[in-house]
C-alpha cells in the first residue's frame, strides 16, 4: 500500500516553481543577515506540498497562524545549527509563512535554492514518502 502511494505521488506532475537562482555561498550570506538568530536551512531539490486535509484540521491550522503546507527536499545544503551541509532528506513542520524563496514554519527557515515543484498531496502518501 505504501509503495503504490509513494509511486503515484512521484509519479504526478506539479506546479514548477524557481526558488533562488544565486549561488550558494550568497545565500548563506544573506540568510545569516536575514534571519537573526532565527535557525535555517538552504535546501535545494524541494517539493512545496499542499496537503489534503479534513476542513477541521485546516481551520485548527488557520486558528494557530498556519497552512497545511510542508517542505520536503532531498538536498540541505546549508544548516545553521551545524554550519554546514547534511545528508539526507527533511520534512519541515506547517507552513507559518511563505515569502519569495523564504518558507517558514513556527521555529525554522527554509531557503528555497534552485528550482523546485508545488504538489498536492494526501496525508496518507506524504507519511508513505517519509518511510520510503
Amino acid at each position: 500500500m505504501e509503495a503504490a502511494l509513494v509511486a503515484d505521488f512521484l509519479s504526478e506532475h506539479g506546479l514548477p516553481l524557481d526558488g533562488d537562482g544565486r549561488l550558494d555561498e550568497l545565500i548563506v550570506e544573506t540568510a545569516w543577515a536575514n534571519n537573526q538568530g532565527r535557525p535555517f536551512y538552504i535546501v535545494r531539490d524541494w517539493l512545496l506540498l499542499d496537503i489534503m486535509v479534513p476542513s477541521d484540521v485546516e481551520d485548527d491550522l488557520k486558528a494557530m497562524g498556519l497552512q497545511p503546507t510542508v517542505v520536503f527536499a532531498n538536498t540541505v545544503v546549508y544548516d545553521s545549527k551545524t554550519r554546514r551541509s547534511r545528508v539526507g532528506a527533511i520534512r519541515s513542520s506547517f507552513q507559518r509563512a511563505l515569502d519569495n524563496c523564504t518558507f517558514e514554519s513556527m521555529n525554522t527557515s527554509y531557503i528555497l535554492a534552485g528550482p523546485g515543484t508545488r504538489k498536492h498531496v494526501s496525508l496518507p502518501a506524504l507519511q508513505a514518502l517519509e518511510n520510503a
